[in-house]
């Protein structure tokens, strides 16, 4: 099918119970919803597990479609039971999809429940074709892409892959791309990753708010969505109003028609205004859909928002939308003497009928038509309503009014059990999947087979370096096994030159690959004379910052020990099964993780960061561009190291901002470095992350780490060094 032959679904936001029925009311052919767990909106309104099961039936009963959000990271205590708990019921009523983050959680639901379409959240930062061609082919049914695509990037997944694809169209829009942000987490405590993000994008820097984003509004863009391959329209919203959600929903169900009866489109500044009052953010953004970045897109008020919809529009959209919508039906009743009671029901192209007590002889008032009318059309608090009821009355009859109450009780519960019953699961043959390490991979002795540990039994020692002063250094340490080398500085032409250089001082040769993989990256790696540097220069192993570059990796069959980064995440022992299954071959610990929540390396061995700035925001802005303009745009041409600027928050702390320029992107960094040698992980590798240190710097902590291996311990604490212990011994909620 053409794309613009295919409907698209119009998703809204459902925060609370009355939001989800004014989407609905309101045009939305579908919602997503979170439950008491699990979801990336823990402070919404969200419905306990009853209230997700109506909310299920209310759904379907409508002709709609309900997706569940269980997009956060599970720890391995969590992955489960109680996860297998939490969903059986909700699966087993109908659950339409799952919106999943984890890939522990997509591997461990594909195997538990047969059935349940599995949606890839936006958290889980695939940007191309690459990742969700893999995704696909591991029973993903629809990707959430990156806020951050352009249409041509779209357009390009489409082509590919011809999945299902939803884009943002209205709301809210992150800093960070989304699942990548460690800024809330290790700053406030409250994890993105777990729902509980504090918005620090939102606040006052010194100098401006160069985080703020502009909320997104697409009305003028929509056909070329629709071109470009998106099948679903997603409104963000849960923690919204439910008049919010209703008057977004009307105006994009009013120009999503038009398009689709192929009127002539054009698009009225009184429903742009409209949407302006329902809420703002000074002004809206088209967004990334034709532009990489801009500061056009950023909302210098700070964290100020604004609703201004007049008196009268909000009465009219209350009036409409926010009223009950119970589901319209016919019916006929039919009374005649000596014979039983009866109570058709129809609705769209089926119908029913239900028996009930028979009719009396009257000794003196028999019953009249509108008697039986008005009994019978008190549907109360009931999901239906009698569009049209005709009634029949033949002879002198009498039924007791608790006779017809019942009569019409049992009718309605019929229709709905025969309107919900292609929907139900069947719970035979369900069950939950054994733990992995149960299952085929090999117990936690594989990660020592595969040669993490070695060196008479000392943990390796691995430097990723960010400009040529630290490399200089770094070559000097004998007690350094392994270098990763930029992309963003070392471009493959250099690379066969410096891995030489690495390999001369006695260390291993690692590439890092750039925080994500656009478009930037896939014209530069797709290049058949690029694959042939990489093929020449045989780095002993490269990092991998996503699931697109694993993939790529994989597909082109480059050389090099596939190394995931932390980004990739892996808190659980399903998402380690999932990674290895990829083609991961080593696995860096997570950053926010409490050191008791790791358990043993069941699969592949590890990699702990033990001291290095954090970066907390991976982003498609740069603060570099937005506080004194774009370094591209002033004819610099691509760095060889990097380039920083200072965003300095309301305590006075000082966060390096990075432009990283070859591929577009900037990278703000906690304002101390991360520092766990004294306690870092014995059986994982040990990596030193340098960011902005000076030579001097460097040279300082490789001395920490590399006398401490020779005398066979730990390092100790630096005296002149202000660190954090990040969440290795906080951990998040």
């Amino acid at each position: 099918m053409k794309r613009s032959e295919r409907k698209m679904e119009l998703l809204a936001p459902a925060g609370s119970w009355e939001s989800m029925a004014a989407a609905f009311h309101a045009g939305a052919d579908a919602v997503y919803m979170g439950g008491p767990r699990f979801g990336a909106r823990a402070y919404a309104d969200n419905p306990d597990d009853d209230g997700v099961k109506r909310a299920i039936d209310y759904t379907h009963l409508r002709g709609k479609r309900l997706y569940l959000t269980v997009n956060t990271l599970l720890k391995n205590s969590e992955i489960g039971e109680e996860l297998y708990g939490y969903l059986k019921p909700l699966y087993e009523a109908g659950l339409d999809a799952v919106i999943i983050q984890d890939f522990g959680v997509f591997r461990f639901l594909r195997e538990t429940f047969p059935n349940l379409p599995l949606h890839g959240s936006t958290q889980m930062t695939v940007c191309g074709p690459e990742g969700a061609a893999f995704l696909q082919e591991q029973g993903l049914t629809r990707l959430v892409l990156p806020r951050e695509l352009s249409l041509e990037e779209i357009r390009l997944v489409y082509e590919r892959t011809g999945m299902d694809l939803e884009v943002f169209i209205h709301g809210a829009l992150c800093y960070c791309y989304s699942g990548q942000c460690l800024m809330s987490s290790f700053l406030g405590g409250r994890s993105g990753n777990r729902g509980r993000c504090a918005q620090p994008c939102r606040l006052n820097y010194e100098g401006g708010s160069f985080l703020n984003m502009r909320d997104l509004c697409t009305l003028d863009l929509l056909p070329a969505i629709r071109a470009a391959g998106a099948h679903s329209l997603k409104i963000e919203g849960r923690m919204k109003s439910p008049l919010y959600t209703a008057g977004v929903v009307s105006v994009y169900r009013s120009y999503l028609d038009r398009l689709e009866a192929g009127e002539p489109y054009r698009v009225r500044k009184e429903d742009r205004q409209l949407l302006f009052e329902l809420f703002n953010r000074g002004d809206f953004t088209d967004g990334y859909f034709k532009r990489h970045n801009g500061r056009e897109m950023i909302n210098p008020a700070g964290k100020q928002t604004r609703i201004s919809l007049p008196e009268e529009k909000r009465l009219a959209i209350e009036e409409k939308y926010l009223s009950p919508d119970p589901v319209a039906v016919s019916g006929k009743v039919v009374v005649e003497e000596k014979k039983e009671t009866s109570l058709s029901i129809k609705y769209g192209e089926s119908s029913l009928e239900t028996k009930g007590a028979a009719a009396q002889t009257a000794a003196n008032r028999p019953l009249g038509e509108e008697q039986v009318r008005k009994q019978i059309e008190k549907t109360g608090e009931s999901e239906f309503i009698f569009r049209d009821l005709a009634v029949e009355v033949k002879g002198s009859c009498f039924v007791p009014v608790s006779e017809l109450n019942a009569l019409r009780r049992e009718a309605l519960e019929n229709l709905k059990e025969t309107m919900l019953s292609p929907f139900r699961r069947p719970q035979a043959g369900l069950r939950m999947a054994a733990p992995e390490n149960e299952r085929e991979n090999k117990p936690a002795e594989a990660a020592h087979e595969a040669g993490m540990l070695t060196l008479a039994g000392r943990s390796l020692l691995n430097v990723l370096i960010n400009s040529p002063k630290q490399l200089e250094e770094t070559l000097s340490v004998p007690e350094v096994d392994g270098i990763y080398l930029p992309a963003d500085y070392i471009p493959p032409e250099a690379l066969a030159e410096t891995a030489e250089k690495v390999r001369a001082a006695g260390k291993k040769a690692y590439y890092a690959l750039p925080f994500v993989f656009r478009q930037e990256a896939r014209r530069l790696f797709e290049k058949e004379e690029t694959l042939r540097l990489l093929r020449e220069a045989e780095p002993d192993g490269v990092l991998l910052r996503s699931l697109d570059e694993l993939a790529f990796w994989q597909e082109k069959d480059l050389p090099g020990r596939r190394i995931a980064d932390a980004g990739l995440y892996s808190w659980n022992r399903e998402a380690e099964a999932f990674l290895k299954e990829a083609g991961a071959e080593v696995l860096t610990l997570p950053l926010e993780l409490h050191e008791k929540d790791y358990g043993e390396a069941n699969f592949l061995p590890r990699e702990q960061v033990v001291y290095g700035r954090v970066p907390l925001m991976v982003s498609a802005q740069c603060v570099q561009r937005t506080k004194e303009g774009c370094l591209k745009a002033a004819g610099q041409p691509a760095l060889s190291e990097p380039k920083f600027t200072t965003l300095t928050d309301r305590t006075g702390a000082e966060m390096p901002c990075e432009s990283r320029c070859r591929f577009c992107m900037g990278v703000i960094y906690n304002a101390v470095p991360l520092f766990l040698g004294d306690i870092a992980r014995e059986e994982s590798a040990w990596r030193l992350q340098f960011t902005d240190e000076s030579g001097e710097k460097t040279r300082q902590i490789l001395a920490l780490f590399a006398e401490a291996l020779r005398r066979g311990e730990k390092p100790g604490r630096p005296d002149n060094l202000a660190f954090t212990r990040g969440n290795y011994k906080r951990g998040v909620q």
